[in-house]
């Protein structure tokens, strides 16, 4: 019976009953050693009915082995591998060593994994109950994380138990386990041990503190309670296991100091490294009967992992050496290479080549199944072992980059420090500096990273004229982020006196010296290799994803948007298609901005908000930070007042201490649209003349926004403070000649000019416009064009404008400015309704339901929709049964007939 855990059992059993109903759910239950984690779990499998239930539990020893505790959860569950899509098939098979690896992406096992848990829940409900979570490899805790954080229809639930100390999961809802209660203590302590006197019992309730591990184990060690009071309460509970075992005779000892040294729970390994030392299956037979292990399925059990730490740490170290050896001795085959290594490792005394080499060899089979950061572990324990300094230098920035790769940057950023000690070659410590700058970068100090990069490529221009560039290129990239033209000009100046390297290279300077001509304003220089790089990039095909990520990102740049969702699109379609699950939100962020100033805000709605989530998922703060700035963006358009001020403050909060201005700008500049479309022309303007005062005057932002300036400006009445934007906005749109911008400059001209040339200019704004091509910029120039029109008394010409104008804004989601529409029509004499036209089908659908309709639509299969989704295909399948009644169909077959474009 569970004492004093009435809540927390309730918690567990509304979990239980909501999978029965096919929800999913998952839960982290935390608390210190002995607090009743595992209790809770037992209890949670009892009360299981109807479910199928996996378990598996974190191991110290094998958080340096990737992938086994996933493994050993999803083992019964690998028959059914080929029911999965082909890339996660593939993906789990190489986490588990079953085959070789098809990809490079780590998150993708984290999808696989989902998937397989839907597909295991399809005949009844799962639950899958993870204990000691605080030791798992991080594989396999980023991959159950990963999995965790999107269950919804699945019937799946997930139980973590984890210590304190262990890592935080953020998306997963955690529930603080704390002591027992006096009342419950007291039942606890009477049921298990009657026989107390008063004065124990008390003694014993004062120092358990409400453990419920403490208060099964203390009474037994009752004599020396003096003093085991003035210790924290883990190792008083250590302490009384620890008096169990020194008691015991020495094979016993023996036994099961081998057993907590191997910790795999590998019952013949165990034995035969046992026998070497002198213990006996005997001797094991008398550790169970002491109630301290238990022996099932050829697998040791600890009682409780303080009962392994208490016989482990109670040895001396030439005990423990000897048993590290002797299992080293006995696991000789190549399946057990890497616990081999791993033994051998904490048998050594002092530096060991041998040693060193095999780890690294375990380092690269770990990394060649996507556990970097079990490669990282294992090349961190062979610099240790590693007597060459150089050598030494050369496998810690090896962890380093292993452990970048892992999502683990202060980890890298350490080790890398560390190498700095050992390494004297020039491209050694180039090598380090360009890991150094990505970390600092990584981390919100993208200063640093210049900084870093500018200190390394000094010594190595000559000796590495290619790492030199790439370097250089790097910081020049630095700089435009920063947004400071010093920083700019140093690394610019640097970059074109740097030796040449190969022709490969050579258009990545020419994009690095676009950058530094756009900060000191020659547009016309920097837009020809801006172009010609992105034609580049949009001719090249698949692969080379990095390369066309960047081409799609300097497209924006050049404001050729079209090319940019072009590139776009492709890349995300190839990422869905082979799971770079960790790519996507960079190239998801291009594409976000790139359907944003196209207008197609549905669109991007649903690219960002999947962009935000795999950013989160995939620990990358940065591109979530820039996410939610578009996000408040398309709130603002949206006219979501609430929603645009939280991101926008979120995303704003993130770039304050990050330093990088072009994500700043676009928050300012949705709270400068909010204020925008709500009228307030004097906010409006106030912030968008801070931002193009301040750092971002040097990002392509403050061009884009500086329509939104002038008509603030015209519109309050103050035409004088037009005068800056409307330059700056005339010299890009001359030099690019898009139609767009065109458009734009003629209605800015409009605004601004002899109210005599105002016509001409609206007429030619509109001749460039079309419905396709940034129909919410269209509308705008036709309410425009509407409002100068009935303030001229020409209320008849103006209608036919202003009703075109609220078609557009209606059609494009732009409620502020609908509501402007309607209320010029009103005030040109015509007679409108008070939610004007129709809804679009779109806005009655959430963003992922959008998404998974217009998938449906081509007649994708839930199969086929969840695996471009990263969702299971019961999610799938639960969101068309939401949408299905709100777009008025029944069957997919009617979803081809309807509309959803913009």
């Amino acid at each position: 019976m569970l004492y004093g855990r009435s809540a927390e059992t309730a918690r567990i059993d509304d979990l239980l009953d909501a999978a029965r109903t096919g929800r999913s759910a998952a839960l982290l239950l935390r608390g210190g050693p002995g607090v009743g984690k595992s209790a809770l779990l037992d209890y949670a499998a009892k009360r299981a009915t109807g479910l199928r239930v996996l378990r598996c539990t974190g191991i110290e020893s094998e958080s340096e082995l990737a992938f086994a505790a996933l493994h050993l959860l999803l083992r019964p569950g690998l028959g059914d591998l080929d029911a999965l899509a082909e890339p996660q098939a593939a993906a789990l098979r190489g986490a588990f060593g079953l085959a070789a690896t098809t990809g490079d992406d780590r998150f993708l096992i984290g999808l696989a994994a989902l998937s397989l848990l839907a597909e295991l829940a399809g005949d009844r409900p799962l639950l899958c109950l993870v204990d000691d979570a605080q030791w798992l490899d991080r594989a396999s805790a980023d991959a159950l994380l990963f999995a965790s954080r999107r269950l919804d229809a699945e019937g799946v639930v997930v139980l973590f138990g984890a210590r304190d100390e262990g890592p935080a999961a953020p998306g997963v809802e955690e529930l603080k386990l704390t002591g027992l209660d006096r009342e419950a203590s007291g039942l606890l302590l009477d049921e298990h041990t009657p026989g107390l006197r008063p004065h124990e019992r008390e003694r014993v309730l004062a120092e358990s503190d409400g453990n419920p591990l403490a208060l099964l184990e203390l009474p037994g060690a009752a004599a020396g309670a003096a003093e085991l009071g003035s210790l924290p309460l883990p190792q008083r509970i250590q302490d009384a296991y620890h008096r169990q075992v020194i008691r015991l005779a020495r094979p016993t000892r023996t036994f099961l100091l081998v057993a907590a040294a191997e910790e795999t729970g590998d019952l013949a390994a165990t034995l035969r490294a046992a026998e070497l030392l002198g213990g006996t299956a005997a001797a094991a037979d008398e550790a169970e009967r002491h109630g301290l292990i238990t022996m099932r399925d050829l697998t040791v059990v600890f009682r409780h992992p303080l009962v392994r730490a208490a016989v482990y740490q109670g040895a001396t170290f030439a005990e423990r050496r000897a048993a590290h050896q002797a299992l080293a001795g006995v696991l000789s085959g190549e399946q057990d290479s890497d616990r081999r290594a791993w033994h051998l490792a904490a048998a050594a005394s002092g530096p060991d080549e041998a040693i060193a080499a095999e780890l690294e060899r375990t380092a690269l089979r770990a990394r060649e199944r996507l556990g970097y950061a079990a490669a990282a572990a294992a090349l961190e324990r062979a610099a240790m072992l590693t007597p060459d300094r150089p050598e030494r230098a050369g496998r810690l920035v090896a962890a380093a980059e292993s452990a970048f790769d892992a999502g683990l940057p202060a980890a890298a950023g350490t080790l890398a420090g560390q190498a700095i000690r050992f390494a004297g070659d020039p491209r050694a410590l180039a090598r380090i500096a360009s890991l150094r700058a990505q970390v600092a970068a990584g981390r919100g100090s993208t200063r640093a990273a210049h900084e870093i990069l500018i200190a390394a490529s000094g010594p190595i221009e000559e000796l590495d004229p290619d790492t030199n560039v790439l370097m250089l290129v790097e910081a020049v990239r630095a700089a435009w982020f920063i947004g400071e033209p010093a920083l700019m000009k140093v690394a610019a100046d640097r970059l074109r006196a740097a030796p040449p390297p190969q022709d490969a290279l050579v258009p990545l300077i020419h994009a690095g010296l676009a950058l530094d001509d756009l900060t000191t304003g020659q547009v016309g220089r920097a837009l020809p290799p801006i172009a010609a790089l992105v034609a580049f990039g949009r001719g090249l095909p698949d692969g080379l994803v990095g390369t066309r990520t960047n081409a799609a990102g300097i497209a924006l740049l050049n404001g050729d948007f079209e090319a940019a969702r072009e590139i776009g699109l492709a890349v995300v379609r190839e990422c869905r298609t082979d799971g770079m699950i960790g790519r996507l939100p960079v190239i998801q962020l291009a594409l976000t901005l790139a359907e944003t100033f196209l207008n197609r805000f549905r669109d991007a709605e649903a690219t960002a908000a999947e962009g935000l989530r795999l950013a989160v998922d995939t620990d990358q703060p940065n591109h979530a930070a820039h996410l939610r700035a578009v996000l408040a963006w398309l709130a603002a358009f949206e006219g979501d007042e609430h929603r645009c001020r939280t991101l926008a403050e979120q995303s704003l909060q993130y770039f304050s201490i990050d330093g990088v201005i072009n994500g700043a700008t676009v928050a300012h500049w949705a709270l400068a649209t909010l204020d925008l479309g709500l009228g307030r022309l004097e906010a409006a303007l106030d912030r968008l003349e801070t931002t193009a005062l301040g750092p971002a005057r040097h990002q392509m932002d403050v061009t884009y926004f500086a329509p939104d300036q002038i008509e603030a400006a015209v519109r309050l009445g103050r035409p004088d403070r037009a005068t800056q934007p409307m330059a700056r906005f005339t010299v890009w749109a001359d030099a690019v000649q898009y139609p767009w911008a065109q458009a734009l400059l003629h209605r800015c001209r409009a605004l601004t000019g002899p109210d005599h040339e105002a016509e001409d200019d609206y007429a030619a704004a509109l001749r460039l416009h079309t419905d396709r091509e940034r129909p919410f910029e269209h509308a705008r120039t036709e309410l425009l064009y509407g409002e100068w029109l009935r303030r001229g008394r020409r209320q008849s010409d103006a209608r036919g404008h202003l009703r075109n104008a609220l078609t557009l804004f209606e059609r494009t989601g732009a409620k502020p400015w609908a509501d402007r529409a309607r209320a010029e029509l009103r005030a040109a004499g015509e007679r409108v309704t008070a939610t004007g036209g129709d809804l679009h089908l779109l806005d009655l659908l959430t963003p992922q339901e959008r998404q998974v309709v217009r998938l449906a639509a081509t007649g994708a299969t839930n199969r086929d929709i969840a695996a471009q989704l990263f969702l299971s295909p019961r999610t799938i399948s639960h969101h068309l049964y939401r949408a299905f009644p709100k777009l008025g169909v029944t069957t997919r077959i009617e979803l081809a007939h309807l509309h959803f474009g913009d």
